[in-house]
């Protein structure tokens, strides 16, 4: 069980406690001011500062580069943090969600500039709403008169969405704004998502799901379909024909499954995982 759980979730899992997706929570204006805030801050086009950053973590000493990383990490959960959750959950959060709106990725603004093809869902976070939140999107994206910045959604509407992603290859993952708000719902990548991107690097901004994918040996053909898509590096190939999953390296999102055409690949709560249950 990860740390937000014992936290915010009363020994539960915390991302399925209605209490933290509530709008009364968005009534903090420091949470507002941060979340508006973070979306200029991210979504400018030339920023590239976390990228340059990373870019020097090769040449710092491991000391530093531990001591920094841990720092900042503790930072992000206090401000900015996520976690990994597959599919099943994903529709049990949508249900919580008081609001379900789609809105261009910051990630992707920030990488490459586009505003189209909207992977993020804002819970709870309606801009038309939020007018401060609104007018940093708006300033952000600067979007055309007859372009929709914010796609309001119903829970059926939003899922199929997810499913899609989810054929696709798309990780997805949960946000806090001021934790314990969840406020956010993403779709990543390896290629435009900040998040992902440090975490090659060695920055963990995100909790591992609290499932591990396990591997049916009777059921698989070894294909290595399932490896195309995996954004951990968890899945390999077996001495046996088959195909292995490293629960150390596995982060639970249930992405392979999409690939299989065996359905040899189930998840297992991480918890009775003798590995794995300990690695958030």
């Amino acid at each position: 069980m990860c740390q937000f759980c014992h936290q915010h979730g009363e020994g539960k899992t915390w991302y399925l406690r209605a209490e933290n997706y509530a709008e009364d929570l968005l009534s903090d204006l420091k949470r507002r001011r941060f979340i508006s805030d973070f979306v200029r801050k991210t979504a400018r086009e030339d920023d590239g500062a976390v990228e340059d950053s990373l870019d020097k973590v090769p040449r710092a000493p491991a000391w530093l580069r531990g001591l920094t990383f841990s720092l900042l990490e503790k930072r992000f959960r206090r401000d900015h943090f996520g976690q990994v959750v597959p599919i099943e959950d994903v529709e049990r959060v949508l249900a919580l969600a008081g609001s379900i709106v789609r809105f261009p990725c910051i990630c992707r603004k920030n990488r490459t500039g586009r505003t189209d093809n909207s992977f993020c869902f804002g819970l709870g976070i309606d801009p038309e709403k939020l007018l401060d939140i609104k007018a940093a999107f708006l300033e952000s994206f600067k979007p055309g008169p007859e372009e929709k910045l914010f796609e309001r959604m119903t829970l059926t509407e939003a899922l199929e969405l997810q499913r899609g992603f989810e054929k696709r290859g798309l990780v997805h993952t949960l946000w806090t704004f001021k934790t314990p708000f969840i406020g956010g719902l993403c779709n990543c990548d390896g290629r435009d998502c900040l998040a992902l991107i440090c975490h090659s690097h060695g920055l963990n901004l995100f909790f591992r799901g609290e499932y591990v994918a396990q591997i049916d040996a009777r059921n698989c053909s070894g294909c290595g379909a399932c490896g195309c898509l995996c954004r951990f590096g968890a899945i390999r190939p077996g001495p046996d024909g088959t195909t292995l999953i490293d629960p150390v390296r596995c982060y639970g999102c249930g992405i392979c499954r999409s690939a299989c055409e065996f359905d040899a690949i189930a998840l297992a709560p991480r918890s009775d995982h003798p590995r794995a249950r300990d690695l958030w």
